[in-house]
């Protein structure tokens, strides 16, 4: 079943970011994610409440963009992160909304995220 998809207004300013800041590849992978979500509702993992971004256990997330590498050469993973979720609720999802696109680290994406949400 494929669900109508909306976004924050702010998501084409992440997008924008994206592209500038982590290149044609990420801002490909950030969009072919958003068009998959529609069929795929589910893609993502479920998100928490975290003392530092707030509750966003509505919310999914999908790890994308590239890796991250510290300056001792750990790989820290996907560094963007989507959020996203499915409206009226969990249970009964008849619509995705994603949030927001941005940085993990810091947690940035997730306080983007709790931020935008607290703001409708």
């Amino acid at each position: 079943m494929s669900l109508p998809l909306r976004w924050h207004d702010a998501v084409v300013d992440d997008l924008r970011r994206v592209r500038k800041q982590f290149g044609d590849e990420a801002f490909a992978q950030a969009r072919q994610v958003i068009a998959s979500l529609p069929g795929d509702s589910l893609l993502g993992d479920w998100l928490t409440e975290h003392a530092q971004t707030g509750d966003l256990s509505t919310c999914r997330k999908v790890k994308l963009g590239p890796d991250e590498i510290t300056a001792d050469g750990i790989n820290l993973g996907p560094s963007l992160r989507l959020v996203y979720r499915l409206l009226p609720s969990n249970t009964d999802a008849r619509q995705v909304e994603v949030i927001c696109i941005g940085p993990r680290r810091d947690l940035i994406a997730y306080a983007v995220a709790a931020a935008r949400l607290q703001q409708d």
